[in-house]
């Protein structure tokens, strides 16, 4: 299922600069939700995001009920591999990465971008203030992106990103994210070691 959702969401352009980005190194849970005409798509992945190696590494599907999985992906945009881990079944698989590391999970926001304006979660002392932004892209495979992200007004943190293709290949599409439980740094930075067996 992991390797589904990568295959199917691989690859944006992004103007280059940003207006703003998240710590280089953070680590979040993602609910996911992909829909086209053939696919839906709904998982809870737990990310590791790598800014300053340019990787990240995604785990767990709870559409299957195995938020706790055996099985990680690895994506390395320095070597332009990724690698599909089942550490229980002690297999790798790997497969070749297209487009570039900035773009694949939208966490920054590209100076191209057109604030939309603020948004707020709760009430009084303990709500949160937000930014919206939207800007287009272009897939790798010529379908064009209307992506809408929601970050935290203070540091830029993602809250909802959303991203709607339409044309190319793959068709057209809806491609939604929430993230929750975000906090900065990479805990145990040994999740990336490519096992022997790979």
């Amino acid at each position: 299922m992991i390797l589904q959702v990568a295959l199917l969401l691989a690859g944006l352009s992004v103007a280059s600069g940003s207006i703003c980005c998240p710590p280089k190194q953070f680590n979040a849970f993602q609910y996911v939700n992909f829909v086209n005409s053939t696919t839906t798509i709904e998982a809870l992945y737990y990310i590791i995001y790598d800014g300053i190696n340019q990787r990240y590494l995604i785990t767990g599907d709870r559409s299957n009920n195995q938020f706790l999985s055996t099985t990680k992906v690895i994506y390395d945009y320095k070597q332009r591999k990724a690698y599909s881990i089942d550490a229980e079944a002690r297999t790798c698989t790997t497969f070749p990465l297209q487009g570039n590391f900035e773009d694949q999970q939208n966490v920054c926001v590209p100076s191209g971008a057109a604030p939309i304006g603020p948004f707020f979660y709760g009430y009084n002392k303990d709500r949160l203030n937000t930014q919206t932004y939207t800007y287009n892209s272009t897939a790798l495979d010529g379908g064009r992106q209307r992506v809408t992200v929601v970050v935290s007004e203070a540091d830029c943190v993602p809250i909802i990103i959303s991203r709607t293709t339409t044309g190319g290949a793959g068709g057209n599409s809806l491609y939604t994210v929430g993230y929750n439980d975000f906090y900065p740094g990479i805990r145990d930075i040994t999740v990336f070691d490519i096992p022997s067996y790979c």
